[in-house]
């Protein structure tokens, strides 16, 4: 069941095994981007390409592989976490079953074990889902889709036709309210922009060629097969016109609306409401807030329109394409032929590595508990901690001195500040799995953890919201992540982002806060950027800012999106300033906190305020940024990150911050007319 992200007790020892796993992975180097000289490319005057001249020798020396769609830090620290995630499954599943039953061992042992028995699932084909498929084909009205939809919902399978869900309520915080968050589709999230079916777009013929692959593979003739691709892109096409446009959805003033439980229905009378909430278990609420506020009407149209047997031959391939991880193996080649596409590369990687992005997905939780207790150390946490705490003093300094803001506002944003909250690392408790049946058929167990989840709902929606830490997609301690959740009015630091390259204890002071420290003001100033800002201290969503404080703050934000207006990601191609603003502002905010952070520690600690490799500090503060933002990614990955992603591609990233950071030009002693020149009337103060 997909819940709304609303943008979004252990004590744990490092034991000696720990060590000899972690040394397992080869030694990094400066191709991993570990800081150094070697990727710099001096013969660049930093006031002319700042990008080249910290990462001109990497960018000319290291080869984007070619089955990664982007290779950064990032993809770095992923390929060793996927193998670190892999080791410690397969571990598990040599223990598995003298282990506690419930336990995170029995239950990744087990899990694992069951996806690994290639031999069952091919000769078991699509056996596994032929009590779903057979469920669609008896179906007989658009009531009987309804209630399908629902049980699907309320176990592992596909979010159909519309998703209604709970989550906290954007005026209070700590009460749940019912949210209607649109369909889900057979394609992810980051290449939904294809269904906006542009003349000329080769993803759209890939996907029918996908689809089609798919069907085939479950065993449909060629002809069927053609005839639900066709189908397929029909509905979809027809529901996504209904979705926000990526900048339309950055803005949460448009996720907000609030309508009565009746109008809802009146907006798709095809759809009973009161069947979809009874078969899943909510209770029927007095009103709905519209996160997508057109996907109803659209559905609506759809519903209307398409013949029944349509409907249900796209339930059929959203079922299949849904399982297709878990049943024969010949689904992975379509899969592999789509990526290429979507993304222009091709993954081929042992089964066992593809444990991470289940894990991730699916058992959360007793997967990274065991990740900790394997790689991650309490020092590092320790450590990480300290460096939020300077930097939130740091943060708050700042907002004091803004002399932009008016007193009333002030004081409101200084009492925000003053009640962030934060943790790093891993959670205080770890969600109980121990009631959660995994055996050996891969498909019962993603049916078991379906229900789990959706028990655990039902049963946390009938008391106030509580926050349960680390337990989202995008905050779970295997995730590289840290993130910023405006209900909570706080971030999460997860622990697989705190491990080399992007932070070790032995990184000397500017890499270490230049960055993750550089991150962890991000986080912060996601609670005060173009979204962040319309919630207060106590994640509610409210307008606490004077007309002519919001005002002062738009012309702020509108510098960013103007800067990245200009800059040409790909010929013809330009960034999404829009879009992006609101991780421009944080970027801005990050460096900007970690470099003041870092000044204020070297006056503490004048022993290491020291040059290095014959760079002072500032300069491998800001150098050591620059390589943090290092990247090359394919063309189509680019396209793609432009359509619709918040987060710019990351060479703009690797400068564009500190054009905003006036030590950044005395650094490096760039004046007015060169390049990388930003007039100080166009640089951010808004943080």
């Amino acid at each position: 069941m997909k819940i709304i992200p609303l943008l979004l007790t252990s004590t744990l020892l490092l034991s000696g095994s720990a060590f000899a796993e972690e040394n397992s992975l080869p030694p990094l180097t400066p191709d991993d981007l570990q800081f150094s000289p070697e990727n710099m490319d001096t013969s660049v005057d930093p006031a002319d390409d700042f990008y080249r001249y910290a990462s001109g020798k990497w960018l000319d020396r290291v080869n984007r592989p070619a089955d990664k769609a982007r290779w950064d830090i990032f993809s770095i620290i992923g390929e060793r976490l996927i193998k670190q995630l892999a080791a410690v499954s397969e571990k598990a599943s040599e223990s598995s079953a003298e282990a506690p039953k419930g336990s995170p061992t029995q239950l990744v042992g087990d899990f694992y074990k069951a996806y690994m028995n290639v031999e069952a699932m091919d000769a078991a084909g699509i056996e596994p889902i032929q009590s779903d498929l057979d469920a669609i084909e008896a179906l007989e009205t658009l009531d009987d889709l309804t209630r399908f939809a629902a049980d699907q919902a309320a176990m592992s399978g596909p979010a159909l036709f519309a998703i209604f869900a709970p989550s906290a309520d954007p005026a209070d915080s700590k009460r749940y309210a019912i949210f209607s968050v649109g369909p889900s589709f057979g394609v992810e999230d980051h290449h939904l922009e294809l269904l906006r079916n542009k003349e000329g777009d080769p993803r759209i013929p890939a996907y029918r060629a996908y689809v089609a692959e798919i069907m085939k593979v479950a065993g449909y003739p060629e002809d069927d097969a053609a005839r639900i691709a066709d189908i397929t892109l029909r509905i979809e096409t027809a529901l996504y016109a209904g979705i926000l446009t990526p900048e339309e959805g950055n803005d949460p003033r448009n996720r907000y609306s609030k309508l009565g439980y009746e109008e809802v229905q009146a907006q798709v009378p095809e759809f009973d409401l009161d069947l979809y909430l009874d078969t899943v278990g909510f209770e029927k609420p007095d009103a709905v807030f519209m996160f997508e506020p057109r996907a109803l009407p659209e559905l609506s149209k759809v519903l209307k329109e398409t013949p029944l047997e349509d409907l249900k031959a796209y339930a059929v391939f959203r079922v299949i394409e849904n399982y297709k991880e878990f049943l024969t193996s010949a689904f992975e080649e379509p899969a592999k032929e789509f990526n290429l596409v979507l993304t222009g590369a091709r993954t081929d990687r042992p089964r066992q590595e593809h444990m991470y992005d289940l894990l991730k997905e699916n058992l959360g939780h007793p997967a990274s508990q065991l990740f900790v207790e394997t790689y991650y150390s309490d020092e590092t946490k320790a450590e990480v901690i300290k460096m939020v705490e300077r930097i939130h003093g740091k943060f708050r300094e700042r907002v004091e001195t803004r002399d932009w803001l008016s007193e009333g506002t002030r004081a409101e944003a200084l009492k925000k500040v003053d009640t962030f909250y934060y943790k790093v690392g891993y959670p205080d408790e770890w969600v109980d799995y121990s009631k959660l049946e995994i055996g050996d058929d891969p498909v019962e167990n993603m049916r078991n953890l379906g229900a789990f989840s959706m028990n655990r709902m039902l049963e946390k929606i009938k008391k106030p919201v509580v926050h349960e830490e680390f337990n989202t997609q995008t905050t779970l301690p295997i995730v590289i992540n840290a993130g910023y959740t405006p209900s909570i009015n706080g971030f999460e630091v997860n622990a697989a982002i705190t491990q080399p390259p992007a932070y070790s204890h032995d990184m000397d002071a500017p890499l270490r806060f230049c960055r993750i420290g550089a991150v962890i003001g991000h986080e912060m100033t996601h609670g005060f950027d173009s979204g962040g800002r319309r919630y207060d201290a106590e994640g509610n969503f409210r307008d606490w800012w004077t007309e002519a404080d919001a005002k002062a703050f738009d012309s702020e934000a509108q510098k960013l999106i103007d800067q990245a207006n200009t800059f040409e990601v790909l010929p013809g191609l330009n960034a999404n300033g829009p879009l992006n603003v609101r991780e421009n502002m944080a970027d801005v905010g990050g460096i900007t906190l970690a470099y003041e952070s870092l000044m204020e520690y070297l006056a503490e600690h004048p022993e290491e305020n020291v040059e290095i490799d014959g760079l002072s500090p500032a300069k491998r503060c800001f150098i050591g940024w620059a390589q943090f933002w290092t990247a090359k990614s394919s063309d189509p990955f680019l396209r793609m990150l432009v359509a619709g992603d918040g987060h710019p591609p990351s060479p703009y990233r690797a400068f564009a911050a500190l054009q905003h950071v006036d030590a950044f030009y005395k650094t490096f002693g760039i004046e007015e007319g060169d390049p990388m020149w930003l007039p100080p009337e166009k640089r951010v103060r808004a943080w």
